[in-house]
């Protein structure tokens, strides 16, 4: 041990004052205290990092699956209607080109953007469609199904009446109610009864099926109901009828006449007479 000799002054007065010089004896060097001592600042660091990082996967990976999620329900639920009002008839094409011609007082509905992974058309009224060939084609409505893979054909659904006629290809056809089925060829069709079953008709007049489309409106045996609420539909009027319910009629006309033209027409066959009270209302006796 050595000493040393530090003059330090107090009260203006100097004095020699001894300090012993201590020599420590380290077991490591200032190099591996260093090292040491780095290592384990670094080490926190390094955990923290990951941590952090594995945190920022996870919610960017939760927020890409709820993205995916909303954009692939958008996708899913969008819908888009088509519809005619009374006394309108329009053609229009889906996204695959399939084109589909709606009669008065009809609508349908479609999922555009999901179109090409489900081809779904809900249906009310009347259509005939051209079916693009392709993945499968479904036309849902109130009191049947039916599913094509590229055909044409002519759906009638209105209320309680269901009607299917094939013209190409072949259509199979699905009660709602029932779940009974059959699978149309060219001129043939389906129907659904007021009991609610299916059945089947071998051989159709399609011409006259889809004379609606030439704007001819053919009738065998109808009843007289069915045929005021079609003149109704394609006028844009309003008939009360006060005669016999249980009339029927059979006959054609064409769009070309007047409403008053065709309301003579159906009457005079049958021994009626009607009146006009307004310029769209008519009164039947």
């Amino acid at each position: 041990m050595k000493n040393r000799n530090y003059n330090i002054g107090f009260d203006g007065k100097d004095e020699d004052i001894r300090f012993p010089e201590i020599d420590l004896q380290y077991a490591v060097s200032k190099d591996e205290v260093w090292a040491n001592l780095s290592r384990q600042m670094e080490e926190p660091h390094k955990e923290v990092r990951r941590v952090a990082m594995n945190t920022f996967y996870r919610i960017a990976f939760a927020a890409s699956l709820l993205l995916l999620v909303g954009i692939t329900g958008f996708l899913k639920l969008y819908t888009k209607t088509v519809y005619t009002s009374t006394g309108q008839h329009f053609t229009f094409f889906l996204p695959d080109s399939s084109v589909i011609e709606l009669n008065a007082q009809s609508s349908v509905k479609f999922h555009p953007y999901w179109y090409s992974f489900a081809r779904t058309i809900t249906l009310e009224g009347e259509a005939f469609f051209k079916v693009i060939h392709g993945n499968q084609f479904k036309v849902k409505s109130l009191k049947g199904e039916i599913t094509v893979l590229g055909t044409s054909f002519n759906i009638y659904s209105r209320d309680n009446d269901y009607r299917v006629t094939c013209y190409t290809g072949k259509v199979r056809v699905v009660s709602a109610e029932k779940s009974e089925r059959v699978l149309l060829n060219p001129n043939e069709q389906a129907f659904i009864n007021k009991d609610g079953f299916l059945r089947f008709v071998q051989e159709v007049n399609v011409q006259t099926v889809k004379s609606w489309r030439d704007h001819m409106f053919v009738f065998t045996g109808s009843p007289i109901a069915s045929v005021l609420q079609e003149i109704e539909r394609q006028y844009n009027i309003k008939i009360h009828f006060k005669a016999d319910s249980n009339l029927t009629y059979t006959g054609n006309f064409s769009k070309s006449l007047s409403e008053k033209e065709v309301l003579d027409l159906v009457c005079t066959s049958l021994g009626l007479k009607f009146e006009t009270r307004s310029g769209t209302e008519f009164f039947i006796e």
